[in-house]
């Protein structure tokens, strides 16, 4: 449990976050998709409540509480699944 702690490995993270920030601007862009202020929000914010759902699952597991880990790994995974699908379709109305 050390390397959580360590900062070479949030230091690494933070460059594969980069890159991914970057690729997806990329990728964006190949798809004729202006990505303005507000869009990139919705980005982060998704990202964060993604990021959210899988770390409750990972916690509830670790704490050994399986039943809540279950059941808030689905209605928080289909929660994200559904605002994905929300916010992939508010990404494409300003296309170019």
């Amino acid at each position: 449990m050390t390397i959580i702690t360590s900062g070479l490995f949030w230091f690494i993270l933070g460059i594969l976050f980069c890159i991914a920030l970057v690729g997806f601007k990329i990728w964006m862009e190949d798809r004729g998709v202006k990505m303005v202020w507000w869009k990139w929000g919705l980005t982060v914010i998704w990202i964060a409540f993604a990021g959210f759902a899988i770390a409750f699952a990972g916690v509830s597991i670790g704490e050994n509480e399986m039943t809540a880990a279950g059941m808030g790994g689905l209605i928080f995974g289909i929660a994200v699944i559904v605002s994905g699908f929300i916010f992939w379709r508010l990404l494409h109305l300003g296309k170019a």
